[in-house]
């Protein structure tokens, strides 16, 4: 039996514990210094100690078991280690004083997942909160499988980053399999359409709701202004994001959810969303968790901190397979956080279960329980099948992606809409079958009476009478209402079949009309006028007619490549145009094809290809996978499979039925790759002959050619031209057309998108660059591209920074883009490029342009600091101070004074580095420039753990991670964590060393900041029990593949020496490449004479171990083993590394520029 702790206030604002033991009273004081330190080492993290979550749950071990060892006995006496926490009448407390209010709220916001007993954490118990007392009966076990109501949330906003949701459903519905469960999901992420779903179906029909996206703590000065007009939110109220009717950012409050379930909710809930358990405001707000319990929620799933979505995933799907096998509440509970733990979750301790007093055990009963009710679901998949009868459909597991469009279509084919249904129209390959196939699953799960048809292809009436009767045979009576002769006209019987089949049967159909277009003759898809043949004519107007006269609840899907509205009959049917996918959904769809390698060249080039088309992009990822294909093989390859799809989608036919003004207006439009709105098309380049023609857009819209999706109301309509025509339109302008199109094309989206915009985003602005570029616009490819360029390198994306700028550097050498190019160079471990890049930035900088002059001295003295010459690095850093002082630039100065500070450390002069630093600290409190703020924390962090204050170290860490984490710099995360390693390991902590380094290692990998990432390998290869070879092995191979300083390669060299085993063939090439690199980089090195000895040992050494004895058989061995010849002994290296590190590769080194 369960084991209950009731906490209950007292007497004189103090507390009483109670138990079945006895009764003891809590010191007040003692309670609120638990929760603040909860509050400060906790719940202000993002990363966790293990040694601070220990000592956190010994705490509340020794607190809650007493003298009296209450807990140790509750433990021992119980059976299914599940501890209630009555935390009811805390919670509801009235009259208690500013002390002692957060104290009685506090209670819930501890932490009692990590009860500690000194020897490890108590894994196998669960607590759980109870927060309400509520008397009234709850719905008891079914004899039936599990209903689920899932609902994500995924609005269009650039600050909200795109979860896994559809993984997540996967997941479940993988889980369950062999336990099948009733999933209905909520798709327009919405909570007014919430409402209207859960009304639609009897009180107590769903057993859990499961919602899955952002929860946040809202505060006015963060998310006021995505409010809209009228709606007030207090500061700190737990709020989940959510969508409007529009796709857009939304904050649903536990009052929202309330006002949609009309206080009626499933028997459990999980709030799958970042801060949905945490108690708000330091502690005195309630939780979302909570709040929804008081609300009548029974049972409440949140989580206490941000979760990383893997954690909140693997949770999902073990608690649904719990919960669908007959488990109880508790136990699925308790199942999740032991797979989270197995599946080595840092996060496991943050799920939080609250509850009120209602009695819940098992929802459902398991699978063979006699007359258990059964789930009847056929996936639709199978019936959508291509000429070779293959299925060629994503399947549910597979499907990613059509949010928007999906939302669309669900809404036209609800029962309560003035719609009959949709009609999806796009090229070749865009996913509408698979989306039609995903409506017809959202249809039926939701309202699992519906049947359905799908015919693929030609159609007439004699096929569609006998497909609907063969699904209808087993009612008697419907084959003949279908042919009856009495009634001649087809709209006549589908409307008594129609009639029939809803008011008495029950048995609504869901009519999918595939391919549509083969009943459209090619000889009028050649002339334009996609006309249907007369049999499809009559078959579709006949079935929206009757459809739309009877009011029916049956519903129609039709998807086809073309559209012109002109060409079908009348109708009530939503008209849903797709465009190419999104790159986030592309590349969900790529991981999912492409498991085996995911090198980014080759995955950048294939996605480049597909540009956007997920059957092109199958087909391309096929290609790949076949074993052994050399490179110019693969190439032609590829280009077959573009052109057997162009084939496909019968691109030249459609090109030869245009006029030639059409051929024309299509190839304006192609210089665009993003989609872009009509007045933007308008102002392109026409000769006095060309003009803008609505009815060439109109037309070329219709046969697929120009890709234009389906938007809301009020949107503004965008259209685009798909890169796979691009080979068959090059003729069609001369190149003197073309480059006007681009000037022209250029000039206006700068215009539009970056001049006249409040709204500027990324993807626009590469494609200002990218278009400036051809065109030869210099000056827009250079304003433009050198702030993308430097917030990308500010934000640790160097690769891209540095490809972007040579793009742009093309059109001729910039001081403003060299001096860029640089930054990205020296981190991705260029040095030589990124030395000689700020050489000529400084040279052709204008003497007037101070503030840039100033940045480059800058940033070379860091670049000279890093090759060891600190007296240059002071004397640039000098230079640089002066002009930051003459122009006033005090965030400059900050900047300079820290790196100066750095350097002092290095020197070991601590008190002159400490006040460099008090004095940047200064600066940057009064100009709130917090990134270089973090930076000096960083150093302040290192200099205290050198003097021995490691707490206070850890503390400022601790700062820094919480300002990377806010302004996105993965670098400087990855830095800080790194230094943690290393004073971890200095106090002995070998494992957390080891996780933090591991850690910036795979940031560092992330960003490509390959030096860096060289020490952290290097760092790993010593300190590592196991592995460490292959973490070495990687930091020489880094050491090979650019331009590491040269006293770090030879310090990276030695450890790996000491690592092989002793006369092992590693040894000489080791020695001869450390003698070999001082040779071609030692020039001017100030410790070159230091570097060459330590080389010559690790050289003489191997020569030992080889039994050699006399320089004569030294001579001879160098000659014998080729270790005098580059030529042989680097690539010899490169194969005995590689073949040490195996699979276990840290990076892609497919990525190394």
């Amino acid at each position: 039996m369960p084991f209950t702790f009731t906490f209950t206030p007292s007497q004189n604002q103090t507390f009483e514990l109670r138990c079945d033991y006895g009764t003891r009273r809590l010191d007040t004081h003692e309670l609120a210094k638990l929760i603040n330190q909860c509050e400060e080492n906790y719940y202000s993290q993002e990363d966790d100690d293990i040694g601070l979550l220990r000592e956190i749950g010994r705490k509340l071990y020794s607190w809650l078991d007493g003298k009296e060892g209450w807990l140790r006995r509750a433990l021992s006496e119980s059976t299914d280690k599940t501890i209630y926490l009555d935390l009811i009448k805390t919670s509801e407390a009235q009259g208690l004083n500013r002390e002692t209010k957060p104290v009685a709220l506090g209670l819930a916001h501890l932490p009692w997942e990590l009860l500690h007993n000194d020897t490890e954490f108590l894994l196998n118990v669960l607590p759980v909160r109870k927060v309400k007392q509520e008397n009234s009966s709850i719905f008891g076990e079914q004899n039936r499988p599990l209903r689920l109501l899932f609902m994500a949330t995924s609005p269009e906003h650039p600050g909200i980053a795109s979860l896994q949701f559809e993984t997540e459903e996967t997941n479940i519905l993988q889980a369950t399999k062999d336990q099948p469960l009733a999933l209905v999901v909520e798709e327009s992420g919405s909570v007014s359409e919430l409402g209207n779903l859960v009304n639609s179906y009897t009180e107590n029909y769903f057993d859990v709701f499961h919602l899955t996206g952002h929860g946040v703590i809202y505060t006015a000065a963060a998310y006021s202004s995505y409010l809209p007009p009228g709606k007030q939110i207090a500061d700190h109220t737990p709020c989940f994001i959510t969508e409007d009717e529009l796709g857009e950012m939304a904050f649903t409050t536990v009052d929202d959810l309330a006002k949609a379930f009309k206080n009626r909710f499933p028997r459990v809930v999980f709030l799958s969303g970042c801060h949905t358990g945490q108690i708000a405001n330091q502690g005195t707000i309630p939780s979302m968790a909570e709040a929804l319990v008081k609300a009548g929620a029974a049972v409440v799933l949140g989580w206490a901190r941000p979760v990383y979505d893997r954690t909140g995933i693997i949770a999902a799907q073990t608690l649904y397979q719990a919960l669908a096998t007959g488990e109880t509440v508790e136990a699925a509970v308790k199942a999740a956080q032991m797979e989270m733990i197995a599946q080595k979750c840092s996060d496991w301790h943050l799920l939080r279960i609250y509850r009120d007093t209602r009695l819940i055990e098992k929802l459902v009963t398991p699978l063979n329980t006699f007359k258990r009710e059964k789930r009847k679901f056929n996936p639709p998949e199978n019936e959508f099948l291509d000429e070779n009868n293959i299925v060629k459909v994503a399947s549910r597991g597979e499907f990613v992606g059509r949010r928007r469009a999906l939302q669309r279509g669900l809404k036209a084919l609800r029962q309560t809409g003035d719609e009959i249904g949709v009609f999806i129209a796009g090229m070749g390959g865009l996913g509408k079958s698979s989306l039609a196939a995903r409506l017809c699953t959202r249809v039926q799960s939701q309202r699992d009476n519906f049947q359905r048809v799908v015919l693929i292809g030609p159609v007439d009436e004699i096929k569609l009478i006998g497909k609907l009767a063969s699904k209808y045979e087993r009612f008697a009576g419907v084959p003949a209402l279908l042919n009856d002769p009495n009634v001649p006209s087809l709209k006549g019987r589908l409307q008594n079949f129609f009639e029939h089949i809803e008011d008495e049967l029950d048995q609504p159909l869901l009519l999918v009309l595939d391919d549509f277009e083969q009943n459209i003759p090619e000889s009028n898809i050649a002339d334009g006028s996609l006309r249907m043949t007369t049999d499809a004519y009559r078959v579709l107007e006949a079935v929206c007619a009757a459809l739309a006269e009877n009011q029916a609840e049956s519903r129609l899907i039709v998807t086809c490549r073309y559209l012109q509205a002109e060409t079908l009959p009348p109708h009530k049917l939503h008209l849903e145009s797709l465009a190419g996918m999104g790159e986030s959904d592309i590349d969900k769809i790529y991981r999912g094809w492409d498991r085996q390698i995911q090198l980014q060249a080759r995955k950048q080039r294939i996605l480049k290809i597909a540009n956007g088309n997920p059957r092109l992009l199958k087909w391309l990822v096929e290609v790949l996978q076949q074993p052994g294909l050399a490179a110019d093989e693969l190439l032609t390859k590829l280009e077959n499979t573009q052109l057997k799809f162009r084939e496909n989608i019968l691109a030249e036919t459609l090109l030869s039925g245009l006029k030639e003004e059409e051929k024309k207006f299509l190839a304006r439009l192609s210089v665009f790759y993003l989609p872009v709105q009509r007045e933007i098309i308008e102002n392109l380049y026409f000769t006095s002959v060309e003009t803008f023609h609505e009815t060439s857009l109109h037309s070329l819209t219709s046969l697929s050619l120009v890709e234009s999706a389906t938007v809301y109301a009020g949107q503004k309509v965008e259209y685009r031209v798909t890169t796979i025509l691009a080979p068959l339109l090059q003729p069609i302008l001369t190149e003197a057309e073309w480059q006007t199109t681009r000037q022209a094309a250029t000039r206006t989206i700068y215009q539009a998108w970056w001049e006249e915009s409040n709204k500027r985003n990324e993807e626009q602005a590469r494609e200002i660059v990218r278009l400036a570029v051809l065109a030869q616009e210099q000056e827009i490819a250079i304003t433009v591209g050198d702030i993308i360029a430097n917030r990308w390198v500010n934000t640790s994306r160097f690769r891209e920074a540095w490809e972007l700028c040579q793009e742009i550097l093309q059109l001729g050498e910039d001081y403003r883009i060299l001096g860029t190019i640089a930054r990205a160079e020296e981190t991705l471990g260029l040095v030589d490029s990124a030395s000689s890049h700020y050489q000529l930035a400084l040279k052709l900088c204008p003497e007037d342009d101070l503030i840039k002059k100033a940045s480059i001295l800058h940033n070379m003295a860091n670049l000279k600091a890093t090759q060891g010459d600190i007296a240059e690095a002071f004397a640039l850093f000098q230079q640089s101070l002066e002009i930051t002082d003459s122009i006033n630039d005090v965030q400059g100065k900050a900047a300079i004074l820290y790196e100066m500070a750095n350097l002092k450390a290095t020197q070991r002069d601590i008190a002159e580095a400490w006040a460099l630093l008090q004095q940047a600290s200064e600066i940057t409190d009064n100009i709130n420039d917090v990134e270089t703020k973090a930076s000096i924390l960083h150093q302040m962090a290192n200099l205290k753990a050198r003097q021995g204050d490691t707490a206070g170290a850890f503390a400022l860490f601790q700062q820094c991670l919480k300002v990377h984490e806010s302004i996105n710099d993965v670098q400087g995360k990855a830095a800080k964590l790194a230094s943690m390693a290393y004073w971890e390991g200095q106090r002995g902590n070998k494992a957390k060393q080891l996780e933090l380094n591991l850690q910036a290692a795979q940031l560092f990998a992330q960003v490509g900041a390959y030096l860096d990432l060289r020490q952290v390998l290097k760092n790993l290869g010593v300190t590592a029990e196991t592995n460490g070879i292959i973490y070495l092995a990687q930091a020489v191979w880094l050491c090979l593949r650019i331009q590491v300083p040269l006293h770090d390669t030879v310090d990276t060299l030695k450890p790996m020496y000491n690592r092989v085993p002793q006369g092992d063939e590693m040894e000489g090439l080791l020695g001869v490449t450390a003698m070999f690199f001082c040779r071609i980089r030692g020039g001017g090195h100030p410790q070159l004479e230091e570097l060459e000895d330590s080389g010559f040992k690790l050289l003489l050494g191997a020569a030992a171990g080889q039994g050699i004895e006399t320089k004569e058989a030294f001579k001879a061995w160098l000659l014998e083993k080729h270790l005098s010849d580059p030529q042989y002994f680097i690539p010899r290296l490169y194969q005995r590394l590689e073949a040490i590190i195996g699979d276990g590769w840290v990076f892609d080194p497919g990525e190394i520029v």
